[in-house]
């Protein structure tokens, strides 16, 4: 919860320089246990309701429904979206008297000239919530994918699942574009191989202290989109390899310097040609998406107002948790 006065100032810095930013949550947000017991439970419930709150503040566009929402029943989760507008996101939490979703399965977002579609899912809340049906999530997923076949530009998928799942997802669900995870502590870096088609998986570690951004460009709507992060950061890498060889002598070239170690000049031919390629493919691509994970620390100052609202609730938070 501390890391909101520090997002706050993130997304408004994004503003100013004229962006509108989607804001999407992939679940596990209001409490920070999946089981409250008695000595935990009001203070947990009250950090929901300021989690939320804050958010409001934030202007968060989607919370997906993840197990820790529903760490205090599911009555308790839906009095606390009731009060906000964020619409909380579950395309396989279905009534188990209506069998229909009991939340919103996905939503649609306009931002930027771009259509979006954002769908909520998970595979870790318990089938012991006697009031839920917890459906299929790959097939429920799937389902509202192929709802969305021709409405939207981009497809989004807020997944709540474990981390063994992550390396399945792009061919679990073929037709997304963009999936954002919760439920484990594993961070993506931009440097990670994604599939060369996609979908690109995004996972932002734990307790809030990273923002995954991703910018999202589509100049041609019937060309593919490439991850213009890992090409980019592939080639500094290979360039800073390229560059630590030549250290042992500035003055010498490569060929010489290395006239006597061929697998040493087979490293950097291959370097060198992959930079190549790299290049060609950034300058063919149209349609791209740049990802970074923004860290929450000191150089991002708190935003005041919201600094104080946050300090308020955890001492509430302290002050319900003395009580027990």
């Amino acid at each position: 919860m501390g890391g909101l006065s520090r997002k706050i100032t993130a997304i408004n810095e994004l503003r100013d320089k004229g962006v509108n930013p989607i804001i999407l949550d992939a679940g596990d947000l209001l409490f920070t246990t999946s089981t409250l017991v008695d000595s935990n439970r009001s203070s947990e419930i009250y950090r929901g309701s300021a989690m939320i709150k804050g958010f409001d503040k934030i202007g968060c566009d989607a919370i997906n429904v993840g197990q820790f929402e529903l760490a205090a029943g599911l009555d308790t989760l839906m009095q606390i979206a009731s009060q906000t507008s964020i619409p909380f996101l579950s395309a396989n939490l279905l009534d188990s008297v209506t069998e229909e979703p009991i939340f919103k399965p996905y939503t649609l977002i306009n931002r930027g000239g771009i259509k979006f579609g954002v769908i909520g899912l998970t595979d870790l809340v318990s089938d012991t919530i006697e009031q839920l049906i917890v459906d299929d999530y790959t097939i429920a997923g799937n389902i509202y994918l192929s709802a969305m076949e021709g409405r939207v530009d981009i497809t989004v998928l807020l997944i709540n699942s474990d981390r063994s799942t992550y390396g399945d997802l792009h061919e679990i669900f073929p037709s997304a574009d963009l999936i954002f995870t919760s439920g484990s502590t594993f961070m993506t870096r931009p440097m990670m191989d994604q599939k060369e088609n996609g979908p690109f998986v995004f996972s932002s570690g734990r307790e809030g202290r990273y923002l995954n951004q991703v910018d999202v460009s589509i100049i041609d709507e019937n060309d593919r989109i490439i991850n213009r992060s890992y090409y980019e950061a592939k080639i500094r890498y290979l360039k800073k390899r390229i560059e630590r060889y030549q250290d042992k002598d500035p003055t010498i070239p490569l060929n010489d310097l290395y006239a006597d170690s061929p697998n040493i000049l087979t490293n950097i031919r291959s370097s060198r040609e992959t930079i190549k390629e790299m290049k060609g493919v950034l300058s063919q691509r149209s349609n791209s998406i740049s990802f970074q994970n923004v860290a929450m620390e000191s150089k991002i100052k708190d935003d005041p107002e919201m600094l104080e609202y946050v300090n308020q609730a955890l001492e509430q938070c302290n002050d319900l948790m003395m009580r027990k």
